[in-house]
């Protein structure tokens, strides 16, 4: 079951993703669903498939200053294409 969806352009949790200058802000740039997993875990899918993890973000700065969290799995594929 989804536990969040997440629309382009909405604010990325920063329990999900963050970057070092508070200035900066990072949004999805496609529509995810995130999935909890065990204990702290969050599985984030993408509603249409992307080419890199990377394409799921927009910052206003360098996407290799985003930090995901340890908890956190991203993924380029659909949940429902998983299957």
């Amino acid at each position: 079951m989804v536990a969040t969806h997440y629309e382009v352009g909405e604010t990325v949790p920063v329990d999900i993703c963050s970057v070092p200058a508070e200035e900066e802000e990072i949004t999805f740039a496609v529509s995810v669903d995130v999935y909890d997993g065990y204990g702290s875990a969050k599985h984030v899918y993408p509603t249409e498939q992307v080419e890199r993890i990377w394409d799921l973000f927009v910052t206003s700065g360098d996407t290799d200053e985003v930090v995901v969290a340890d908890e956190v799995r991203l993924y380029t594929i659909p949940h429902d294409e998983l299957r």
